[in-house]
């Protein structure tokens, strides 16, 4: 008994420090706490409202048969409709709950059907078409319900009838640095010249069985790059050898004595100087850069960054989805899928470009760690989370839920979202939904007969 008086706390105590805690001002803390905790309520309902009200418009585009255009023209496309963006004030945030907007660019297979489909707000839909009947003047643009929609599963349910898979992706390193292109995929030797990136994922998403569902789901969000230009610059300097300026925080302020003390001691014992005014502080202050030094892959990677600030960009989240009956699914369908977007991770280490890899915490598969038997409550547990939190980010197309979002160029949107790439002797896969002939508009001068 003794021994647990000794180790368990003097209740009375507590309470009386407790009392003279808030008694002593401490209160305006829970105040406080309060306060910022029904802001967060508030800012979260004002924003779902907003949500809630925004109309969406699900568009179907149907390319050419023979689509020998560029993929510059697609860059040129989310070029355009980066108009998307707007400055914000602080009423139409903070009163009204209005946030950036972002369209979902999704690649989907109905049993080995492919249709490409983009989700924007309805207000925007002009400019969607504007922008794709710019470079694709034959396209047929569509508008169409959400297929999702009629989808019912209940993951934590039994009488469930599909079994599905997916996951997310995200960047390996910083951000800033951009991944493998359509431009990487250029050869201009060979006699192919251009190797379309897509056509592993086109490929996989035609060869599905009837009662099997494939998708790819990539949303983006624009961003205007003085949002992310500081970072940029920090990762270049880090490349280059240059030194980074340590960022302002309250430890640091609390420190600032010390490092005085410190700097003071060792120049003046050591070296003599110190004041700033010798010949050896200014080469101190010169900032340091190992250009010269570096190999060119290195400089390549501070040239593809710099490349990248110079376009327009969007905070980006990229999703995968297998569905299929549960007697008829084929766990070989997931890996056919990561699989066909491989080439856009080059190499098992850090090269020139960055590598896009799945996050392993939106898996849907969830291993055992040790041992499967003694994990199986735990692993059943996560396995309906994961699921059930992506499907509802998917089916929502909401660019908050599941891992962070990452920063995608132009360039690079376009190189994971385009049509089928075409020459002299190909045409647009079979299954894929494209316009069977070409479409044109009538001559201004043709004649037309009046009504009588």
């Amino acid at each position: 008994m003794e021994v647990l008086k000794a180790i368990l706390p003097n209740f009375g105590d507590i309470f009386y420090y407790a009392f003279l805690f808030v008694a002593r001002g401490g209160w305006v803390l829970f105040v406080v706490a309060l306060l910022v905790l029904l802001w967060h309520e508030y800012i979260e309902e004002v924003q779902g409202q907003f949500v809630t009200n925004t109309e969406w418009v699900f568009l179907e585009i149907r390319p050419p048969k023979e689509n020998m255009t560029s993929t510059l023209a697609v860059e040129n496309i989310f070029s355009q409709m980066h108009a998307l963006h707007r400055s914000l004030t602080w009423e139409e945030m903070y009163m009204q709950g209005q946030f950036q907007l972002w369209y979902s660019l999704e690649i989907v297979s109905f049993g080995g059907k492919v249709s490409f489909i983009i989700r924007c707000p309805k207000r925007y839909q002009h400019l969607v078409e504007s922008a794709f009947y710019g470079q694709y003047p034959s396209a047929e643009i569509r508008e169409i319900s959400d297929y999702m929609e009629n989808f019912a599963h209940n993951v934590y349910g039994t009488d469930s009838k599909y079994e599905f898979f997916g996951t997310e992706w995200k960047m390996a390193e910083s951000d800033v640095i951009p991944m493998k292109t359509y431009k990487d995929f250029e050869h201009p030797s060979a006699e192919e010249k251009v190797v379309d990136p897509l056509r592993g994922l086109i490929e996989a998403m035609e060869r599905i069985l009837p009662h099997e569902f494939l998708s790819m789901q990539l949303l983006i969000q624009p961003i205007q790059n003085d949002e992310w230009e500081a970072k940029a610059k920090t990762k270049i300097k880090e490349l280059t050898g240059e030194e980074i300026p340590h960022k302002a925080s309250f430890i640091g302020f609390l420190l600032i004595p010390f490092e005085w003390f410190a700097n003071f001691s060792y120049r003046e014992t050591f070296f003599g100087h110190g004041n700033g005014h010798g010949e050896g502080d200014e080469l101190q202050r010169k900032p340091r850069n190992n250009w010269m030094s570096m190999s060119e892959g290195e400089k390549k990677r501070v040239t593809l960054i710099e490349e990248k600030l110079n376009k327009a960009n969007y905070q980006s989240k990229l999703r995968i989805l297998y569905i299929a009956p549960k007697e008829l699914y084929d766990k070989i369908r997931r890996f056919e899928l990561v699989g066909a977007l491989r080439h856009f991770s080059p190499g098992g280490g850090a090269g020139i470009h960055n590598t896009l890899k799945t996050d392993r915490g939106t898996w849907t598969k969830v291993d055992a760690l040790f041992s499967e038997g003694l994990e199986r409550p735990f692993l059943d547990w996560e396995t309906k989370r994961r699921k059930y939190q992506f499907l509802r980010g998917y089916k929502k197309r909401s660019i908050y839920i599941g891992a962070r979002k990452f920063l995608l160029s132009t360039e690079e949107i376009a190189s994971l979202y385009h049509f089928p790439i075409t020459n002299e002797t190909t045409q647009v896969p079979a299954n894929v939904q494209a316009v069977e002939s070409k479409k044109s508009r009538p001559p201004a001068d043709l004649p037309f007969a009046e009504n009588p």
